[in-house]
């Protein structure tokens, strides 16, 4: 009776250190969407980046692809990590991502993160004059905040003849600007959706 005692505290031991052992991984999963489409994406990359309480500076993990059904999954050891950032990127689309200490995750529950990416796209911005006149113009609707984003503010070009600036936004929504041709009373307002990894021409003849 003894010896079976002491089997079964064996066997209980061995089991709660195999549960524990267990529970020293994050389950790191989720989607990536086209926000353009409205559909998942595949084939885009999902890398994660850990710190750790000896190193503050971000060390790459691993970097993931989708699969068809835009999913992405990963078992991460505990370790001593003190956060964690997810990088999602695919070529021509804008990338997202985040970062979150592990106050934020859970061990015992898969923590989800998914996420909505648009495909590049861009506006052309095509003025053509006589190149006698002024003309001002800014955007009113587009995105905004990102390094290769067109400015937000009031622009003026002067006497022009024929010039294009190119604008990225976000593929399949709307780009518009209010412009107006100083001294004279053409002034309004031109939009277009553009073309997901296209350019969609805005025509300004003044």
């Amino acid at each position: 009776m003894k010896k079976l005692v002491l089997l079964f505290g064996a066997l209980l031991l061995i089991f709660s250190f195999s549960c524990k052992k267990k529970n020293l991984k994050y389950t790191i999963k989720g989607t990536i969407y086209d926000a353009s489409f409205n559909t998942p994406l595949s084939g885009a990359n999902v890398s994660i980046y850990v710190t750790t309480t000896s190193n503050s500076t971000p060390v790459e993990k691993v970097t993931l692809t989708t699969d068809a059904a835009g999913n992405y999954s990963y078992e991460l050891e505990r370790e001593k990590l003190q956060s964690i950032t997810i990088s999602v990127s695919k070529q021509n689309y804008f990338s997202d991502g985040m970062t979150t200490t592990l106050d934020n995750l859970s061990l015992e529950d898969d923590n989800t993160f998914n996420y909505n990416i648009y495909a590049k796209s861009w506006a052309r911005l095509h003025f053509v004059s006589d190149g006698t006149k002024t003309i001002k113009y800014y955007k009113q609707v587009g995105k905004n905040g990102c390094a290769e984003c067109c400015p937000t503010g009031e622009i003026q070009l002067n006497n022009i003849t024929d010039h294009s600036v190119y604008c990225i936004n976000n593929g399949n929504t709307q780009y518009q600007i209010f412009y107006d041709v100083q001294g004279t009373s053409n002034n309004g307002t031109l939009n277009v959706i553009t073309t997901p990894f296209d350019t969609t021409d805005i025509l300004i003849s003044y």
